[in-house]
């Protein structure tokens, strides 16, 4: 049978090509479509990039649809995005305001610092101020000495207006060093307690370094230490997020594990089924085989074979075959 087939397909690609019309109707058709095409090219061209910009412009709606759908009803995300805001928050703070807290004591030092520097400033204008009222006044008490020489000696002379006149500026600056004595004395007390707060203050920022730089040794070993327990626990537990994918991968990888199970569980089912049908096949065949064996050993089997008619014609043979396939298969 396989024969005839074969036969027939090799008769049927000997022909010639002007005897096969259904290749000639193929290209003909191709031909034509493609003439269609360069044709109206200009036609189609701005048909098929609208399209694809459409279609573009139809993913990116839709990939945003999907993501506001993500964020209006995932949790997971819902939290993402509160730390992420509030971790873009403190780094925009950080540029402006220092938000580590040894930093901040430690900027609190160096203000503090800075203004002992300033007030050491203030102490030594305060000092000088002291300084140069002290002169003014030794100045006016040597003047008022000289002038009262100059009264005397005019009073002798008896030029009485000069006496007066000296007399008058010698009163003069004595009333302006009194008026000034009580403003050096000022000028010596407030030096004198500034110099005391500033003494003070340089102790307390002495202190208060010390204080920072262990307060910043230990909270380096705690941060260190906590990192390191922080490892720990996260092998003891778990990381939660971690865990929530673990917990997740699991039961996917169990899913599949069952739906494949269940497959091989079907396909060796199926098996079963053919073989078991094979099996009864081939016992039928072999039944059949060994009574023609004992009907050969007998001598029948020639009369086995000439209970068949033979083949007249064409179709009385094809018919015998296709008799003969049935039988096989039976």
């Amino acid at each position: 049978m396989n024969t005839l087939l074969s036969s027939s397909s090799d008769s049927d690609s000997a022909l010639p090509k002007w005897q096969q019309p259904e290749k000639i109707a193929g290209r003909v058709v191709l031909l034509g479509l493609v003439g269609t095409a360069v044709y109206f090219w200009g036609s189609i061209l701005p048909f098929l990039v609208d399209m694809v910009f459409d279609t573009v412009k139809l993913g990116i709606g839709l990939g945003t649809l999907f993501v506001l759908f993500l964020l209006g009803t995932n949790k997971r995300i819902h939290a993402g995005l509160w730390y992420a805001g509030q971790r873009i928050l403190r780094t925009m703070a950080g540029v402006f305001v220092n938000t580590d807290p040894i930093g901040i004591m430690q900027d609190y030092i160096k203000n503090t610092e800075q203004e002992a520097r300033k007030m050491e400033g203030e102490v030594t204008n305060i000092e000088g101020a002291h300084e140069l009222v002290k002169r003014k006044l030794a100045a006016n008490a040597a003047q008022v000495q000289e002038y009262l020489a100059l009264a005397a000696s005019a009073t002798r002379q008896g030029e009485k207006d000069a006496a007066e006149s000296y007399a008058s500026r010698a009163a003069q600056l004595q009333e302006y060093s009194q008026r000034l004595q009580p403003m050096a004395t000022t000028t010596a007390n407030v030096s004198l307690v500034m110099r005391q707060i500033l003494k003070a203050a340089v102790r307390q920022i002495d202190a208060s370094k010390f204080k920072v730089n262990l307060l910043k040794d230990e909270y380096q070993l705690v941060k260190r230490t906590s990192s390191g327990m922080k490892a720990a626990m996260n092998i003891l537990r778990g990381d939660p997020d971690k865990k929530y994918f673990f917990d997740m991968a699991t039961d996917r990888v169990a899913q599949e594990m069952a739906q494949q199970l269940g497959q091989i569980k079907q396909a060796m089912r199926y098996s079963q089924d053919f073989v078991k049908e094979m099996d009864i096949q081939n016992g039928v065949m072999s039944e059949k085989g060994q009574n023609l064996l004992d009907k050969y050993q007998k001598g029948e089997f020639s009369a086995v074979l000439s209970e068949q008619p033979q083949p007249t014609n064409a179709q009385t043979f094809k018919q015998a075959t296709n008799d003969a396939y049935s039988s096989l298969l039976d």
